[in-house]
This record gives C-alpha cells, sequence and structure tokens, in this order.
C-alpha cells in the first residue's frame, strides 16, 4: 500500500466520522466545516499525486509524501487554532453570564427583605 493510498483511506475515514458526528449531533455542523473543508482539502491532494508532487519541487522537498504529512500536520494546528478561538469565546460568555446570574441573585436577595 502506497502512502497516498494510506493518506486516501484516512481522508475518507474522517469524512465519514465527522458526517456520523453531525448525524447523531455530536457535533454543531458550524465547527464541522472546518473539518470537512480540510478532509476534502486532503483528499485532492492525496488522489492527485501531481499536486503534491509539483509543491515539493516548488519547496525543494525530496520526498513528496513527507510534504503531504507536513500539510496535514499545519492543517492540525489550525484545527487547534480555531478550537482555542471557539474556547476563549465560550469561556468570555460563560464570565458574562456567571456575573449577570450573581447580579440577578443579589438584586433578588435585596427585593426579598
Amino acid at each position: 500500500m502506497s502512502i497516498y493510498s494510506f493518506c486516501v483511506i484516512m481522508s475518507l475515514m474522517f469524512i465519514m466520522v465527522t458526517l456520523f458526528f453531525i448525524k447523531r449531533r455530536l457535533i454543531d455542523i458550524r465547527y464541522s466545516l472546518l473539518w470537512i473543508f480540510i478532509s476534502f482539502a486532503m483528499l485532492l491532494i492525496s488522489l492527485n499525486k501531481n499536486i503534491i508532487e509539483y509543491f515539493s519541487l516548488a519547496m525543494n522537498v525530496n520526498y513528496a509524501p513527507s510534504l503531504l504529512f507536513l500539510i496535514g500536520i499545519l492543517f492540525c494546528f489550525l484545527l487547534i487554532l480555531n478550537m482555542t478561538i471557539i474556547i476563549s469565546n465560550m469561556q468570555r460568555n460563560i464570565t458574562r453570564l456567571t456575573q449577570e446570574i450573581g447580579i440577578l441573585k443579589s438584586e433578588g436577595n435585596r427585593l426579598d427583605k
């Protein structure tokens, strides 16, 4: 089995798993769009050997499949950055909601007295 075949299989598995999670409502569709995009991009790069060979020659990489894995790692960093932004926004929202609940409880206690 060539490295390209392995990458095609992994890309197809990522697409199927992502669609399964969307169907089961385990992941929200707006967060899965990046996963789907990256999976299709990796599938396209894996299926067309000329694309990766062209870029490996342009970047002076001796072994073209290693560039494919580098692209995969960069996509992983992109996903991690995206998830970090989402978590940061949610953390801000949780802090704001906690403060609002505290204010409402304080006002409710003041009105009860």
